[in-house]
């Protein structure tokens, strides 16, 4: 054993001495998968790693080599001088007191450099670790990659840091892996177990777990944390709408009691806007960086004269840039209080705010009283509960009339002819092609459904299993991305099982970068897609009807599960809602069956063009003037 020591220094010095640090980790890694149990083989990889500016996985490495002998001088020399200078001092001192008590190894010297082997140089080198610092900002710019890797290397070095681990898990769920940030969720919940962020975000990530029972039982902790974090109750107002149909009760009742306490006169904000012969229109939106909705969004609020972008995310990006060209003056108003924002809406003179908040913990809901106060607008968000506080009105289509006339009153409600428009792509590219109808080349119908993990349910398995049933011979593609966490592979195939259908599903598999983003894939690989349920597709669908493949959707009894049938109609297809799961099923039966079905492809994307839906400028014109008609009513009226 101490002749292989010896020639493991030797081979580590002269590759120490040319520099060759990869050499180091794979001579290291081949080592030790030949059952190597040398400390110095650890000692180079922890000292490669501390260099590479991991010093968390540089203490794990040396940690487990002293495990193999505790009387390793130079690592322990390397763990105090490691653990000193990125602040963990306590750490440092224990091994600068043990490295005195053992014996040097005068051959393996040159493996530890020398300012390192010094305790005395580390002291005078204390540091803290960037890396937590280095995530938060990544992940606010929408670095996703690299927040995790800067989050993983703090962890390592601090396995207690709650506020890192909520960064991780935040970046876990960017990522659209609810398992992993689950996990760390858990982790942190040991470490402080009433802080309501971590329930909260837990209960995201069980939605993503198709988990709605567990994800409501934390929803409601956080909830009764919470105090007067009006930040997080918002993030929960917003999460609580995807909660599927055996929940939504439970759900509504604290969305109820948050819209309760924000229109509280004690919570209200007193704003006095002068009349104004041209109304001045405010926006207040939270999700604007890389946002699927400002394709709707921005060309909508183009037609809207004097208006004002309320920006509440951080992040920037061109699509950031696409709305803030898109109004008259932005202003960033990031990381402020309801009050202050609804004291900077009155002092803008806005007369109209349009609320487009969605389920963020950046999302602010102001109420405003005093004797000439904005109006508030709830249009669309992205999803949100029935009703936002303080709206006085709400933007109604045909499908979503009855909802708002029932959360809302008669009173407040304005209809538009199409609650959503999208602007399209004017220059096509390879993906973009509409080709032949996958049945025609598979031989089956192939069903295709969106996978996004927190609108799956027990009720829309079971829905979507009646509808292989009745298309004999069908199957069932799970996609719209590439990558799926094995616990909703497991969680879905045991699901679909149930009846007797789970060889008929299938996951999208990663698809060759040259053919385009795997949405776009998608739409080549299915013959007919299946809107989710209680909560529908928005922008997946509108691109599907462009991409020339039918949706089949439902009416839910919830908002969020009627702008699927919305945009439907808007294409002019309401043919393909369903008013029930009968309908539901048949409708989406009938198209796979239809022998018109190759020219129904072909011809989509020329009706889609020329409806309602691609049509955003109409629709801003639509919703200028009716809110300026009413504006100009009430200053009539006082």
């Amino acid at each position: 054993m101490t002749d292989e020591i010896s020639a493991d220094i030797r081979v580590l010095t002269g590759m120490l001495e040319n520099g060759e640090s990869q050499e180091i980790m794979e001579y290291c890694g081949r080592r030790l998968g030949e059952g190597s149990t040398n400390p110095y083989v650890f000692l180079a990889m922890g000292m490669v790693s501390y260099y590479s500016d991991d010093p968390g996985l540089a203490i794990q490495l040396m940690e487990r080599g002293l495990a193999l002998n505790p009387d390793c001088r130079e690592l322990v020399d390397g763990l105090a001088g490691v653990c000193t200078r990125i602040g963990r001092l306590t750490d440092g001192l224990y091994y600068g007191k043990l490295a005195v008590c053992l014996k040097p190894r005068p051959d393996a010297a040159a493996l530890l450099p020398n300012r390192m082997a010094s305790y005395m140089d580390g002291i005078r080198n204390v540091s803290i670790s960037h890396h937590s610092t280095n995530a938060e900002a990544a992940f606010q710019l929408g670095l996703f990659d690299e927040a995790l890797v800067q989050a993983e290397k703090h962890l390592r070095i601090h396995a207690d840091d709650v506020d890192c681990m909520m960064v991780a898990a935040r970046t876990l769920l960017a990522l659209r892996r609810p398992s992993a940030a689950a996990s760390m969720l858990r982790a942190a919940l040991h470490h402080k177990p009433a802080e309501p962020w971590l329930h909260a975000l837990l209960g995201e990530a069980l939605m993503g777990e198709v988990r709605h029972g567990a994800a409501l039982v934390h929803q409601k902790l956080a909830w009764e944390l919470a105090g007067d974090d009006d930040k997080l109750r918002g993030y929960l107002a917003g999460t609580l709408a995807m909660q599927s149909d055996a929940g939504l009760p439970g759900a509504n009742v604290l969305a109820d009691a948050y819209i309760a306490e924000r229109e509280a006169p004690p919570r209200r904000v007193k704003a006095n806007v002068e009349s104004r012969p041209v109304p001045q229109f405010g926006v207040m939106w939270d999700q604007i960086y890389d946002s699927p909705l400002a394709h709707c969004v921005a060309p909508a609020i183009r037609q809207m004269p004097n208006t004002v972008l309320y920006t509440l995310n951080p992040r920037h990006d061109h699509m950031t840039e696409t709305m803030r060209s898109s109004v008259m003056r932005p202003r960033p108003s990031i990381n402020i209080d309801d009050a202050t924002l609804g004291r900077i809406v009155g002092g803008d003179q806005a007369t109209c705010l349009i609320n487009l908040c969605a389920p963020s913990e950046h999302a602010r809901f102001p109420v405003f009283k005093g004797e000439k106060v904005p109006v508030v607008v709830h249009w669309v968000t992205f999803p949100m509960c029935d009703r936002i506080p303080g709206a006085d009105l709400v933007l109604s289509d045909g499908e979503t009339m009855e909802i708002d006339r029932r959360s809302y009153g008669a009173d407040k409600v304005v209809e538009v002819r199409s609650l959503l428009a999208f602007e399209y792509p004017q220059s096509l590219g390879t993906e973009d092609e509409i080709l032949d109808l996958p049945r025609n080349t598979r031989g089956f119908a192939m069903f295709g459904v969106h996978g996004e993990p927190s609108r799956f349910n027990e009720a829309s398995v079971a829905l979507w299993s009646r509808v292989l049933w009745a298309v004999p011979g069908s199957h069932l593609l799970i996609g719209g991305y590439d990558t799926w966490e094995d616990e909703l592979t497991e969680w879905a195939l045991a699901a679909f099982a149930e009846y007797g259908v789970a060889g008929r599903v299938h996951f999208q598999q990663p698809v060759d970068l040259t053919a385009g983003s795997p949405g776009r894939a998608f739409c080549h690989m299915v013959d007919v897609v299946l809107d989710t349920l209680p909560v529908a597709g928005v922008v997946e669908t509108a691109t599907d009807l462009w991409m020339g493949v039918p949706v089949v959707s439902l009416r839910s009894d919830c908002r969020a599960g009627r702008v699927g049938a919305s945009i439907l109609r808007a294409a002019g297809r309401p043919e393909w809602i369903g008013d029930n799961e009968a309908q539901y099923v048949e409708i989406a039966a009938r198209l796979a069956g239809d022998p018109k079905l190759g020219d129904i492809r072909a011809g989509l994307r020329a009706q889609v063009e020329v409806s309602m839906l691609a049509d955003p400028g109409s629709l801003g014109k639509e919703i200028a003037l009716k809110l300026e008609a009413i504006l100009a009513r009430r200053q009539r009226a006082s």
